[in-house]
């Protein structure tokens, strides 16, 4: 009886290692499936772009804290334009207000609630915020750098986070937003 348990040890770890492979890859892409991936992406492009509409100029980071021993203060005095604290502040509360906004119907995430009933619109929310939290941590350092270089505020940020950063949840293709409400209206002429 003791030989058969020790013939039977390394079957039952080879199985358990198997399972927990298996169980990580299911976790995995359940983690990164959204229905409506282009219309998450765009919902989360387009509240970050009115955060950047809604933001007011302010005046400098002063990191001037220390004094010399004459007195005088001695540090940085960092532009907000360029500043982390700029960064932070735009992405502050930025998928929480997505969840808040936007809603999966038919298949599209649109302005308003979820369909069905409410268990399922908390969990389409939860599922939408997720999301934006992957796709904003996944392109953290290229929205940074498009920042402080201008070109998020001169460029379309749908077109940048959905088209040229993460291409896979559009196809790469840049749309029109005239091409988008058209095909959304013809989507919604097949509902009815």
């Amino acid at each position: 009886m003791i030989g058969e348990g020790l013939v039977d040890r390394p079957n039952t770890m080879r199985f358990q290692n198997v399972l927990l492979v298996v169980l990580i890859a299911s976790v995995t892409t359940l983690a990164s499936a959204i229905d409506g991936k282009c219309s998450a992406c765009v919902a989360v492009a387009s509240s970050l772009q009115a955060a950047l509409e809604l933001e007011r100029p302010r005046v400098h980071v002063d990191m001037r804290g220390r004094l010399d021993s004459k007195g005088k203060r001695y540090g940085k005095l960092i532009e907000y334009k360029v500043s982390e604290l700029r960064f932070v502040e735009l992405l502050e509360g930025l998928c929480e207000a997505v969840g808040e906004k936007y809603g999966l119907q038919g298949g599209i995430w649109r302005t308003g609630k979820s369909d069905g009933k409410l268990a399922q619109r908390k969990a389409l929310r939860k599922e939408l915020e997720g999301y934006c939290h992957r796709i904003v941590e996944e392109q953290e350092d290229l929205l940074q750098s498009a920042l402080y270089g201008g070109t998020l505020v001169n460029e379309e940020v749908e077109t940048l986070m959905c088209r040229v950063y993460s291409p896979k949840d559009c196809d790469g293709v840049a749309k029109d937003r005239d091409d988008e409400t058209s095909e959304t209206s013809s989507d919604e002429k097949k509902d009815l």
